[in-house]
Order: C-alpha cells, then sequence, then structure tokens
C-alpha cells in the first residue's frame, strides 16, 4: 500500500469520513503518499473500538462523521490516538483541546502532512492562537491594552505538597471551560512539568535566557511555546544553576506578552520559602491577580504553609486579598480540615483536593494531567476551576442574596 518511491515509512492511519466522496478522494490520495490505511470507520462507536484495539500510528477524522461527539474525541485521546480532525474553520472553537485542527476544505496533500506532523507529535493538543497568532479559523486573538489574561500563581513552602501537579491539572481544567490556557513552569530551583509532559527541556525559559535571538528588541515568547494536553507551555529550567540566565526583567516581560494572548497564564513557582527564592519568581508572585498557596493537610505541612503566607505577606507586601489556600491529598478526615486551616493561616481555602494515589501514579506513567486521568483529586481541580472561571467572568452583584428557609407542610402520611 505504500508508495515504493516514498522515502519515509508507511505511517499507519485509521479513516473516518462521513461523506463517501470525500472519503474516497483522501483514501487514494493517502495511499499514493505513503500512508497506509489501516481501518475505515463509519461511526464514533467503531472509531473509539478500532483505536483501543489497533496499533495505528493517527486517525483522519471528518467532523461530520456519525455519532461523533467532544465525548469520542476525549476517548481517543485517552487511548492517545493521536487525531486530526476536519472541521469547518467557525467550528474549531467547539473542538479546541481535542484533536489537531484542520479545515474541512483543505487538500489531501495538506491532510497528509498535518497526519505525519500529528503522528511525529502525539495525541497532545493546544487551544491556542493559529499560527498567524489569531484565534483558529482566524480570529484575531492578539488583546488590546485594557483587555489582559489573568496570571495565576501556584507556590507553596519547605516541603513537597504537589504544586506542579495541581497546576498542571489546573491548567488542563481550565482548558476544558474554553479558557485559553499557557503554563509557565517557573520553578527556577529546576521544575518538573518538562519531565511530567515529556516535553522539551531546550526550549522555554531557558531558550529566552541564552540570548539565542540576538538583538531583535523584542522577545519571541511564542517561540519557546510548545504543546501541552489542551493548553500552552512556557518549559523552565532543569537545573538550579541555570538560574542565573533567567532574570526577573525576562520573567516579567515573558508574562507580560502571555498576558496578551491568553485568558489564562497558569505559574508553577514551586517551593518559595523566605532567604531563598529567586528575583524572578517573586518578581512573577507580585505580578500576579491570584496567587494560590498550596498545603497539606498534616502538622508539618500547615506549618510549612503557614511560613510562607507570612513571607508573602510580609517580606512581599501582599494583600491578603491577592492570596488563597489549596488543601491538597486531604485523606477522609485525617489531618486539618479546611476551617482549621483557614484559622491558622487567615486565609479562605479555595479548594480541598483529596487524595487519590492510583490516579497520581497512573498520570505520572501516563504522562497526563490529573483531569485527563479522572477520579476524586480531578473533580476537586475541576471544580476549582469552575469557581476561578466563574470570578473571572461573572459581573458584580449588588447586595446579598437572600437565602430563604425552607418549610416543610404536614402531610396525611402515617396517619389514619
Amino acid at each position: 500500500m505504500t508508495n515504493s518511491g516514498a522515502a519515509r515509512p508507511a505511517i499507519r492511519a485509521i479513516l473516518a469520513v462521513g461523506n463517501p466522496a470525500r472519503e474516497r478522494e483522501l483514501r487514494e490520495a493517502l495511499i499514493a503518499g505513503g500512508i497506509a490505511i489501516s481501518e475505515r470507520c463509519l461511526d464514533g462507536a467503531s472509531l473509539v473500538e478500532r483505536a483501543q484495539s489497533l496499533d495505528a500510528d493517527v486517525a483522519l477524522v471528518s467532523s461530520d462523521l456519525h455519532r461523533l461527539s467532544p465525548a469520542t474525541l476525549l476517548s481517543l485521546r485517552e487511548a492517545r490516538l493521536p487525531l486530526v480532525l476536519l472541521a469547518e474553520p467557525a467550528d474549531f472553537g467547539k473542538y479546541a483541546g481535542l484533536a489537531h485542527l484542520l479545515s474541512s476544505r483543505s487538500s489531501a496533500g495538506e491532510a497528509a502532512k498535518t497526519m505525519r506532523q500529528a503522528a511525529a507529535r502525539g495525541a497532545v493538543y493546544a487551544a491556542s492562537p493559529g499560527a498567524d497568532g489569531g484565534r483558529p479559523g482566524g480570529e484575531s486573538y492578539a488583546r488590546g491594552p485594557d483587555v489582559e489574561g489573568r496570571v495565576l500563581v501556584l507556590l507553596a513552602g519547605k516541603g513537597a505538597p504537589g504544586v506542579t501537579t495541581l497546576a498542571i491539572g489546573l491548567a488542563e481544567a481550565l482548558s476544558e471551560r474554553r479558557r485559553r490556557v499557557v503554563l509557565v513552569d517557573a520553578d527556577l530551583r529546576g521544575g518538573n512539568v518538562v519531565p511530567y509532559l515529556y516535553l522539551d527541556p531546550s526550549r522555554g525559559l531557558l531558550g529566552l535566557g541564552v540570548d539565542r535571538y540576538g538583538d531583535s528588541g523584542s522577545l519571541p515568547v511564542e517561540e519557546e511555546l510548545q504543546d501541552g494536553p489542551g493548553f500552552m507551555v512556557l518549559a523552565g529550567i532543569e537545573k538550579p544553576e541555570a538560574q542565573r540566565s533567567v532574570t526577573a526583567e525576562l520573567a516579567t516581560a515573558a508574562v507580560r506578552r502571555l498576558r496578551e494572548l491568553y485568558d489564562e497564564v497558569v505559574v508553577d513557582a514551586g517551593e518559595i520559602v523566605g532567604g531563598n527564592s529567586s528575583a524572578a519568581a517573586e518578581s512573577l508572585i507580585r505580578a500576579a491577580d491570584r496567587v494560590l498557596v498550596v498545603a497539606g493537610a498534616g502538622l508539618v505541612a500547615a506549618w510549612n504553609a503557614q511560613c510562607c503566607v507570612r513571607y508573602l505577606r510580609e517580606e512581599l507586601g501582599l494583600p491578603p486579598e491577592l492570596l488563597g489556600v489549596l488543601l491538597n491529598r486531604r485523606e477522609g478526615r485525617a489531618g486539618y480540615g479546611p476551617r482549621e486551616v483557614e484559622q491558622a493561616l487567615g486565609l479562605p481555602v479555595l479548594a480541598v483536593i483529596p487524595e487519590d494515589r492510583r490516579a497520581a501514579r497512573r498520570a505520572i506513567v501516563e504522562q497526563l494531567p490529573l483531569t485527563v486521568i479522572g477520579g476524586k483529586a480531578a473533580r476537586g481541580l475541576r471544580a476549582l476551576a469552575a469557581q476561578l472561571t466563574e470570578q473571572a467572568t461573572a459581573p458584580a452583584r449588588a447586595g446579598k442574596q437572600r437565602r430563604w428557609p425552607l418549610r416543610l407542610r404536614p402531610t396525611a402520611i402515617g396517619r389514619k
């Protein structure tokens, strides 16, 4: 089935196109271009079944396929099958983060090229601006000076309360709510986002810091972004000794640019301990719209969180209304509850993320966010994303809503 003159090995593909004439046209052109069609599917259910059982490299699917839904696309993403979706440009927003998107009017040659790129890139899709700097479909996404995205910084005190895991999960949960999201790994002690998501460590803040672009007069942050699972990523540094290349000016300039391009800039600042934090990390914390302190439910974890909050308020001068707490890895009623943590830290607990060891292990092995794996922790992160999205988009309400008491009427049940 492979073109004998093709220099590259054949890619095994699943073809699922609703229109028979279009399907025949694409099939013939793809085979001639060195792409082997291992299976053809007529509906969404059979597509999911084939994706889970076949050893295919990529799937080409049209949005008009019978019984194709966002749930189908999520199942394909969980099966780790790279997917190229042919759709109308006006519908790109509907499928953002679920597939590599291509206009349904594209030629077979363009489809083959995109399929090769998708097979190499894998099942990671970004709800990101298009190549021209705009939204998919051509609508400009550049923001004006008066309309900027929001910077959410996640950090913690001494210890390992799971900042990176929550930052990745929150970024994906926000992207599920149709927010344009970028994750910045600003843990300059040596971040873990790159190995967690299997990204290129040479790109990101490190690439900006080594001045590979010369004296261009601008900071090309977009050139250093990488695709994450539903969001974009600006990777950090692998080794602490490289943090000298990331200055406070560079970090703030990068985030300032990302504010113009995205709805949410989620920053993983890692561990913040008084006297040991870098100037770059402190500059990003001061530039945040919301700082989320990750705390554990144990005694030592609560003490470390208290020290961190004291440093943020007394040394960096952050107002208390800027701060919130994420109580992570809570097991049942063990340790301190949200009310006790609020009293100890003097800050509101925005979310309680339950301990979910099984989902956490699977997320690390499969290099996926917790929210893609599912489970108790995923539900907690989605609830947090819903709360933060509501705060960002809902208009202010005047006055308090009155809560009416519930009065139960006596009934005749049990009477003779």
